[in-house]
């Protein structure tokens, strides 16, 4: 449910608390990531995944168009780079071996374009990128209209940054240069009066 407490007024934003995201620096399910096609540039600890991008963990799922992500590298991911200079049979090899090393090193951050979907039980956000920060567990999604619902609740704006430690969310209103502009938020109360 979206707490009327949680408006920060002159309604130019709204927090609440969330508990959507994807685990990616933690947690004991694993992360299952699919895409269309995927990129890896091991030298730069970063791959790009691209077409019907999903990661899921648990009940938790994340859609993109696109991801980039940036990872650390590991030894692992050093041993599989060296492979690579032994022929075909070694390159198979060495390219599995840098797929695993992508989930064995730790993910930096992640880049999502292309209309962004998260859901997490009944929570759903969606927006045109996203910007997740491991180091700081932060996920900050933005676009032309950012809608998070809950359950029967909505909220819209144009820029929600969630704190995942936390289950904390600020969402922000659409300004332009002219107008100062405003977060909507429809709570509904389940058929009470």
């Amino acid at each position: 449910m979206l707490p009327a407490a949680g408006f920060a007024w002159p309604g130019q934003a709204f927090a609440q608390n969330v508990n959507f995201g994807i685990n990616l620096s933690g947690g004991k399910e694993p992360v299952k990531i699919d895409a269309d096609e995927m990129e890896m540039h091991d030298k730069d600890g970063m791959a790009i995944l691209t077409g019907n991008v999903s990661v899921a963990q648990g009940d938790r799922i994340l859609r993109a168009g696109k991801m980039i992500v940036y990872y650390n590298k590991t030894g692992a991911a050093e041993e599989a780079e060296e492979e690579t200079r032994y022929g075909e049979k070694a390159n198979k090899k060495a390219g599995m071996r840098q797929a695993n090393s992508l989930g064995a090193s730790g993910i930096d951050r992640l880049e999502v374009s292309d209309k962004v979907y998260i859901k997490n039980g009944r929570q759903i956000a969606v927006g045109d990128k996203g910007v997740f920060n491991a180091g700081n567990n932060i996920m900050v999604l933005t676009g032309a209209k950012i809608v998070l619902t809950d359950g029967d609740n909505v909220a819209t704006g144009c820029k929600l940054t969630a704190h995942m430690d936390s289950g904390k969310a600020f969402l922000e209103s659409c300004s332009s240069s002219q107008q100062k502009g405003r977060v909507s938020v429809i709570v509904n109360r389940g058929g009470q009066n």
